[in-house]
């Protein structure tokens, strides 16, 4: 575990988020030091060496009290063949530093291949009751990703979700899986059961070990989804709800944003409309290939390949 324990701990103390703990990395590693050099000094010491402020330095005291329960957890982890990435990890996302700035979440729990999460990649977001035709247009669109190296990135739910994972793994493709719960409480779905490699897929959690789901879990997942990815295409949304916040989150952080446009749009898409008058959405249009009509997706990958 090194020094991770006492990282994990540190964030769990009520007021230390992102800022503090980068702000903390920086003072020690100056100094050549590791973070468990420094845990047992006093508040007193900490601040006199460090310069650190009330706040942060009382911090390192508090955080004790959590360390005991994080090791149990940490071993939970080892077991489940769980990979931890602190924020400073040489594999942690360089992509996620640079759009979210302190708002990065500070660890990332994996099972699977974190090689993954440093590839380009497109988000394929959408309902989880998406129309026959939105299903097809995921599963499509992941498929031509997949073809061009591109890492198709997602949430675990139902619906858009696994089928675009789906779509990537059965074509040869690498995906990454965001979920809105602690990865101990991760299952992979029959869906993709039959596709699944962990030298292929990342399934990632932003949230400690235990964390049951919630609704605000999931629109922070989105946000963090939309910030790895170098194009978020949004299949299907209504015109309210987590699909469509994150529509939002993509505006918000100057990602290339694209939706479904429909000649008549189903019930599961009646936000697309929204998207594209509120957020400048570009649409994603149908072209003819042989016998079928595909989502054209000729932009979204130059906004990967060429940006």
């Amino acid at each position: 575990m090194n020094s991770t324990k006492y990282w994990i701990a540190l964030e769990r103390v009520q007021g230390i988020g992102p800022a503090s703990l980068k702000e903390i990395y920086k003072k020690i590693s100056d100094e050549g030091l590791s973070i468990s050099d420094i845990f047992d000094l006093s508040p007193e010491e900490l601040k006199s060496e460090f310069h650190f402020n009330d706040k942060t330095a009382s911090a390192f005291r508090a955080a004790a009290e959590f360390l005991s329960a994080v090791e149990e957890e940490y071993m939970q982890l080892i077991d489940a063949g769980i990979e931890v990435l602190p924020f400073f990890s040489k594999s942690y996302p360089e992509r996620l530093h640079n759009i979210l700035g302190n708002n990065i979440p500070p660890f990332l729990y994996l099972y699977g291949s974190s090689d993954v999460l440093n590839v380009k990649g497109v988000a394929i977001i959408g309902e989880s009751k998406i129309s026959s035709r939105g299903e097809f247009i995921a599963y499509s669109a992941a498929r031509e990703l997949a073809s061009r190296n591109i890492n198709v990135i997602s949430g675990f739910a139902n619906g858009a979700d696994l089928t675009a994972h789906r779509g990537a793994l059965e074509h040869g493709g690498i995906t990454t899986a965001f979920v809105p719960y602690g990865i101990l409480k991760l299952n992979i779905p029959e869906s993709i059961k039959h596709v699944y490699d962990p030298a292929r897929m990342a399934a990632v959690s932003i949230f400690p070990p235990g964390h049951t789901p919630d609704m605000y879990a999931a629109y922070i997942r989105n946000r963090v989804i939309c910030a790895l990815a170098n194009a978020v295409f949004i299949v299907e949304a209504p015109e309210e709800g987590g699909i469509f916040e994150a529509a939002k989150s993509a505006h918000a952080l100057n990602i290339p944003l694209y939706t479904t446009e429909y000649a008549e749009y189903p019930p599961t898409a009646s936000g697309n409309k929204k998207i594209i008058s509120e957020f400048g959405a570009f649409p994603v249009r149908g072209k003819k290939v042989d016998y079928l009509t595909l989502p054209n997706m000729d932009r979204i990958i130059a906004d990967v390949k060429f940006k």
